[in-house]
């Protein structure tokens, strides 16, 4: 494989010396991406904004370039994102999850079967990490103002009437695949696995075009091998720290398995002295503390944004347990009480993880 730089929105790249920050940094529109004669052996990138964040594939160009194989399996994948965003964001009132929850507290509302499954998915997490991961916490977000960018501290009998409205305990899954709420204020938001489910339904496509070793990238946060990497050696990928921008918490090298990322950099204020992230613990209502970021590696995009939220909220000790009882996943934590610290919990036969410390 050659080294070749990058060109425009669509260009040659070497994808075996990418880093986590290379491809997650940076964003693009969604303008008409420029094809451009590729040789077997090279590689290509192909960006597209999607999901409120930059969305990126590097695959191989295929095996006739003047058919440009990779090109349009990559072209396929992305657009398959832009058609989920279309069913799941609640920023899009015609999509299927808006409907959802305009109606759901009425009465059941008939749903298809992408997002019946995807609703089955977050249902079984949300019991395996004991309520820590929760689809249904908007009540909470907009209680705290995270959701408009105005973030306050709110009143006890405020927050009181949000935790009322949370809670995946109150949406029932009809076996006629119908969605109901058993609360009134209750609605669903994927911002914490959606990006996550895009890449795992994207990367299908491009195994249906038979491209069976890729790099997808979601943000800042989600990452989905396909494959060995270029040289069957794994794809290296660096993971970035979350309060040192040009520091790093070491790297692993993924082989068909996920990477999700959790943490509070982001968004947060301060009052009263204390820092207050945007990432809530549903069942207290409350930000979560006591952790900075968490990446978690296991087989499926989904499950490793939704863990990574998880652990964030549950701590280590929530980690310890699910890892243990659910082999194949693994966990870096990084605690607020000592950054300079990672922990390590859990495995993945798939990873090869190098953690620096001090």
């Amino acid at each position: 494989m050659r080294n070749v730089s990058k060109t425009s929105t669509t260009g040659r790249v070497n994808a075996g010396a990418l880093t986590r920050r290379q491809l997650l940094t940076g964003a693009r529109d969604r303008r008409p991406v420029r094809q451009t004669q590729l040789a077997a052996d090279d590689w290509i990138r192909v960006t597209r904004s999607a999901m409120a964040c930059r969305f990126e594939i590097v695959a191989p160009s295929g095996n006739d370039p003047e058919n440009n194989q990779g090109f349009e399996a990559a072209q396929s994948c992305l657009d398959e994102i832009d058609r989920l965003e279309s069913v799941l964001s609640i920023f899009r009132p015609t999509s299927e999850v808006s409907a959802v929850n305009r109606a759901a507290a009425k009465l059941p509302v008939a749903v298809g079967p992408e997002l019946f499954g995807l609703l089955q998915q977050c249902q079984s997490l949300h019991r395996k990490t004991d309520g820590a991961f929760d689809v249904t916490t908007a009540a909470l977000s907009q209680c705290w103002g995270f959701s408009n960018r105005k973030p306050t501290i709110p009143t006890p009998d405020a927050l009181e009437q949000a935790r009322c409205s949370a809670g995946f305990q109150h949406v029932v899954l009809g076996d006629d695949q119908t969605v109901a709420f058993g609360v009134s204020g209750a609605s669903i938001n994927f911002g914490g696995i959606g990006k996550g489910f895009a890449l795992d339904q994207g990367a299908a496509k491009l195994r249906a075009h038979n491209i069976d070793n890729a790099l997808l990238s979601a943000g800042h946060s989600s990452i989905l091998a396909v494959g060995d990497g270029p040289w069957g050696t794994g794809w290296l990928v660096s993971l970035r720290h979350p309060l040192f921008k040009n520091r790093t918490l070491g790297s692993v090298r993924l082989r068909s398995c996920a990477l999700g990322t959790s943490g509070q950099e982001e968004q947060w204020f301060e009052a009263d002295g204390q820092r207050f992230g945007h990432i809530l613990d549903p069942r207290s209502g409350l930000p979560a503390k006591g952790v900075l970021s968490v990446t978690v590696i296991v087989d499926s995009a989904t499950c490793a944004d939704a863990l990574a939220t998880a652990f964030l909220v549950g701590g280590p000790e929530l980690a310890e347990r699910y890892c243990a009882a659910q082999p194949g996943t693994a966990a870096v934590i990084l605690l607020e009480r000592d950054p300079s610290l990672p922990l390590v919990i859990g495995s993945h036969d798939r990873a090869e993880l190098e953690v620096l410390r001090g």
